[in-house]
C-alpha cells in the first residue's frame, strides 16, 4: 500500500503552502518586504527557491497572500473583542491591550523593548512595494475595527453602560485609533508599556468619566 493512501489529493502540497506562509509572515513581520526573499524562506525551510516559486510565483503574490490571511484572523479577533455581549466597553478595551501583550511577545522578550510585532504595523510602512490587491486587505482591517468598536460603543450606550451625555462619535474615534494603531504606538513609545499606559489613559480619561456607575480602576495587563 503506498504511504500516502487515503490521503486528500494535494494534501501534502497545501501543507507545503502553509509552512512557507508561516515562515514569510515571521520573516515580513521582523524585516518588512524588503527584507524578506526566498533564499531565507527556502533555507528555513531546507527547500529550494524553486519550489516557493512554484507554489506562489512571485513574492508579492506571496506577500499578498499572507497579507489576507493574517488580516481575516486579525480581523477576526477584533470581533470577537468588540462584539461580545458579555463583556462591558471598559473591558472589552483591557481584552483588546490582552490581544496586543499575545502579539508583541511572540517577537520581543518583555516589555520594554520595541521590536516590530505586527505584520499589519510593518507592512503599512511599505505601501508602495505592496500590490494593490495587499493594500486593499491591509484597509479592510481599518474598516472591521472601526465597524466593531463603533458597534461596541454604540452597544454600551444601549445598555446604559455609558451616559446618556457620552460623546459616542469621540470614544469610537479614540478607541479605534489605538486599536488600529497599537503597534505602530508601542515602537513609538519605545515599549509596550508606553502602548499600555496610553490605553489606561483612554480608560481613565474618556471611558471612565462616561460610565454609568463608578467601578474601581481597570487594571491593564502591564499593571
Amino acid at each position: 500500500m503506498a504511504w500516502n493512501a487515503g490521503r486528500p489529493a494535494g494534501a501534502a502540497s497545501i501543507g507545503t503552502r502553509d509552512r512557507i506562509k508561516r515562515v514569510a509572515t515571521e520573516l515580513l513581520v521582523k524585516h518588512g518586504f524588503r527584507g524578506t526573499n526566498f533564499r531565507t524562506i527556502a533555507e528555513r525551510l531546507a527547500t529550494t527557491t524553486t519550489n516557493i516559486h512554484y507554489h506562489f510565483g512571485t513574492k508579492s503574490r506571496l506577500v499578498e497572500e499572507v497579507v489576507r490571511d493574517y488580516v481575516a484572523d486579525a480581523g477576526q479577533r477584533q470581533k470577537r473583542i468588540w462584539l461580545d455581549d458579555s463583556a462591558s466597553l471598559r473591558e472589552k478595551l483591557r481584552n483588546a491591550a490582552a490581544i496586543n501583550h499575545q502579539r508583541h511577545r511572540k517577537f520581543n522578550r518583555g516589555t520594554r523593548t520595541n521590536r516590530p510585532w505586527s505584520l499589519i504595523g510593518r507592512l503599512r510602512l511599505e505601501i508602495d512595494v505592496l500590490t494593490p490587491g495587499a493594500v486593499a486587505v491591509l484597509g479592510t482591517f481599518t474598516t472591521d475595527v472601526n465597524t466593531c468598536v463603533r458597534a461596541a460603543v454604540d452597544a454600551a450606550a444601549r445598555r446604559g453602560e455609558l451616559r446618556a451625555d457620552a460623546p459616542l462619535d469621540h470614544i469610537t474615534v479614540l478607541l479605534a485609533a489605538i486599536v488600529n494603531s497599537g503597534a505602530v504606538l508601542s515602537q513609538d513609545a519605545g515599549s509596550l508599556e508606553g502602548l499600555d499606559k496610553l490605553f489606561e489613559a483612554l480608560d481613565q480619561v474618556i471611558l471612565l468619566p462616561y460610565t454609568t456607575s463608578m467601578r474601581p480602576r481597570l487594571m491593564l495587563i502591564g499593571d
